[in-house]
C-alpha cells in the first residue's frame, strides 16, 4: 500500500502537531494510526501517532442540529464544502535523518502547511517499528492527558495488520510493554485486556507478567 496525504501541519512543538484536514480526507485516519511530515523545507521527516480526532463545530452546525429534519444535501454539503477543518493530535515518536531512523523527539518541529501522510508501505512501517524504543515516548505521553491504554492497543493492533499479520512482532511489543508497566500495575492489566479483546488470535493474558 502506497502512503497517503491526509492533511497539513495546523501547529506544531517538539513533542506533537495537530493536523488539518477536509472531510474527504477522513477516510483513512484512525486513532493510533501511524503518520509522518515530509517538511517542505527539506529537514527531518517526523513520525507520529494519531492521538485524538476533533471535529468542531460552527453556528451553521449548531442550527442543523436544532432543525427537525435537515435535508440530506445540506448535510453533505456541510461535511464536503465547508472550510473549517477537522483536527487530528499527534504525538511525535521519531524522525528520519540521512536515511536513519532514530526514535525520540525531533530536533526540531515541521512547520505549518507542511503536508502529513499516513504510513501505509508495509516495509516503511517495519523499519520504524522493528525497534520498541518509542514505546518509552507513548508511555511518557500520559501526563499530557493522552489515552495512552488505549493508544497502544489501536497501535498494536494496527501495525499487526499492516506487517502482515506479524504475531512475532505483536507478542514482542506485548512483552516490552509488560516490562514497563510493570510497576504500573494499574495501566497494564487495562491493557492486557484490551489487547486480548483486539488480537484475540494472540496468547495475550495475565500470566505473560509473570
Amino acid at each position: 500500500m502506497q502512503n497517503i496525504e491526509i492533511g497539513r501541519i495546523l501547529r506544531a512543538a517538539t513533542q506533537g502537531f495537530a493536523v488539518g484536514c477536509r472531510a474527504t480526507q477522513l477516510d483513512l485516519p484512525a486513532f493510533g494510526a501511524l503518520v509522518k511530515v515530509t517538511p517542505l523545507n527539506g529537514q527531518e521527516t517526523i513520525y507520529g501517532l494519531i492521538y485524538n480526532i476533533n471535529v468542531d463545530d460552527d453556528p451553521l452546525v449548531q442550527r442543523l442540529v436544532l432543525a427537525e429534519s435537515p435535508k440530506p444535501a445540506v448535510i453533505e454539503d456541510q461535511r464536503q464544502n465547508r472550510i473549517l477543518p477537522i483536527e487530528m493530535s499527534v504525538i511525535a515518536i521519531g524522525y528520519e535523518r540521512d536515511g536513519i531512523i532514530r526514535q525520540g523527539f525531533p530536533p526540531r518541529p515541521p512547520l505549518n502547511l507542511d503536508p502529513v501522510v499516513m504510513v501505509l508501505d508495509q516495509d516503511e512501517i517495519a523499519r520504524f517499528t522493528d525497534k520498541l524504543s518509542y514505546l518509552r515516548l507513548i508511555l511518557r505521553a500520559a501526563n499530557e492527558n493522552v489515552p495512552v491504554d488505549q493508544l497502544l492497543v489501536a497501535h498494536i493492533r494496527d501495525v499487526y495488520r499492516l506487517r502482515g499479520d506479524d504475531a512475532a512482532w505483536a507478542l514482542r511489543v506485548i512483552e516490552e510493554v509488560i516490562e514497563l508497566l510493570r510497576a504500573n500495575y494499574e495501566t497494564l492489566m487495562p491493557t492486557l485486556e484490551a489487547l486480548n479483546d483486539a488480537l484475540p488470535e494472540l496468547p495475550v493474558s495475565a500470566e505473560m507478567i509473570e
